[in-house]
């Protein structure tokens, strides 16, 4: 594995490890005390204002108290910020001032998954079951006439108040559509049951010639087309490529949710399968950077001494770090036949700046002939599921406006970004604030991985 999944907090990996597992972890008193901490700092810093909504509500519960001091707000409202907060660690890694090596030691993500922890062993957790992975008929998806008849609903203003009243999701909202059938059940003959012997490869060679593909939820039940493009294009550079037989969520959806009980199961079940394939040789690979980030720093992060886990982070691989890592051994073909013209592309947020996603996609794209990458950066405000609920749409939209207004900058041919989830909201976003440049040209927008497939003429 490239250095680049290397997260730089082993200091606050090492202590979220250890603390979680003991008693007093979820101790609401003791739990208030740590956030009070935290937000006296950030009270007198406020360089995360813009970051994401957790710390516009934490200041406005300060400057809207009695005397605009924190000892003002009771701390019957500390708990409810972590709604806010979707661990993306943008606000904490090479962003935070008083972060480590600071004697602060501020870690304001992992006092907010403490908070969510709490709160979900009390009962209070934010997040319906059914609007676990991404839509709230997710469970729907890949049996063709049901899945069909739910996306042709789901396009009626009434249809979506209705699930807007029973599960929370913003009538507003962009939805994704369920596929007619999975990427799992349309790649079946790539699935491997049993790994076969590691291959004997060169001393030079430094990067494995096999790779093991997690679909993701998004990409297995909402656009398997990102699956199937990056098979394609590894095939295309004489990769070995199989489907890891992993039907369950990575945990994103439970570690949201506070559920680290349930985050710790869904480990108990996904790393043996996946240390099976990165011990024969096998580079593991997501196209979402939202699994890539739970196999390289959420659950290290939990389970520091745990040595499975540490060896499926150092196999895991994002699709384009692994792409520019074989052209660094003259082993990727470059005989594009299309080029893709102007790119707007968005930094993943959640895991692209310090999984180093962007620099690596943006690399690829480079290698292209006569295609213009231009990267913005900054937050969304969707955050995924959270920004289309009911109580955060309003202020997902707000955030996410001067990153929506760039990217529909400059009449781009595509929009893309490796968090497809995001992409779509993007996407929608332009639509709907009626942004795009001229009205015969509204940017497309296409995955990274199925940019490259379309440069090939795969």
């Amino acid at each position: 594995m490239a250095q680049a999944l290397e997260d730089g907090s082993s200091h606050e990996a090492q202590e979220l490890g250890a603390a979680w597992t003991s008693p007093d972890y979820l101790d609401e008193q003791q739990c208030l005390a740590s956030m009070e901490r935290v937000f006296d700092v950030c009270a007198t810093c406020r360089r995360c204002l813009s970051q994401c909504s957790t710390f516009p509500a934490l200041f406005d519960l300060i400057d809207e108290s009695e005397d605009s001091e924190l000892g003002s707000v009771p701390k019957s409202h500390y708990l409810d910020l972590a709604n806010h907060c979707h661990l993306c660690d943008q606000c904490h890694v090479g962003h935070c001032p008083y972060s480590e090596p600071h004697p602060q030691q501020i870690n304001f993500p992992a006092i907010m998954l403490r908070a969510k922890a709490v709160k979900f062993a009390k009962g209070g957790t934010h997040f319906g079951a059914a609007f676990e992975r991404h839509n709230p008929f997710s469970h729907l998806a890949g049996i063709p006439v049901v899945a069909a008849l739910v996306n042709i609903a789901a396009g009626s203003s009434a249809v979506r108040k209705w699930i807007e009243r029973g599960t929370g999701v913003d009538a507003q909202a962009w939805l994704p559509k369920l596929a007619t059938r999975t990427f799992l059940a349309r790649e079946s003959s790539l699935m491997l049951a049993s790994p076969a012997q590691p291959p004997v490869v060169a001393d030079h060679v430094r990067v494995p010639r096999q790779v093991a593909l997690l679909a993701s939820c998004y990409v297995n039940l909402h656009e398997p087309e990102i699956g199937q493009d990056l098979i394609q294009v590894l095939q295309h550079n004489d990769i070995e490529c199989v489907v890891a037989d992993l039907e369950g969520c990575c945990g994103q959806a439970k570690l949201n949710m506070g559920d680290l009980s349930g985050f710790a199961e869904l480990a108990r079940i996904n790393i043996p399968r996946l240390l099976a394939l990165a011990q024969q040789g096998y580079a593991l690979v997501s196209p979402s950077p939202r699994c890539a980030r739970i196999f390289t720093h959420n659950l290290p992060a939990l389970f520091p001494a745990n040595a499975e886990i540490q060896q499926v982070k150092e196999a895991f691989w994002a699709p384009t770090e692994y792409l520019i890592a074989l052209h660094g051994e003259d082993a990727l073909k470059t005989d594009f036949v299309h080029s893709l013209g102007k790119v707007n592309y968005h930094e993943p947020f959640l895991g692209g700046a310090h999984l180093g996603i962007a620099r690596h996609t943006e690399a690829l794209l480079a290698l292209i002939p006569d295609t213009e990458v231009n990267v913005v950066k900054g937050s969304p405000g969707f955050g995924g599921d959270w920004g289309s609920r009911r109580e955060h749409f309003p202020m997902a939209m707000k955030i996410g406006r001067q990153v929506v207004r760039q990217m529909a900058d400059q009449a781009p041919d595509y929009l893309s970004t490796d968090c497809q989830l995001t992409g779509r909201q993007i996407a929608w976003g332009i639509e709907s604030l009626g942004l795009s440049q001229t009205p015969d040209k509204k940017p497309e927008l296409v995955h990274p991985l199925s940019l490259l497939r379309m440069a090939y003429g795969l």
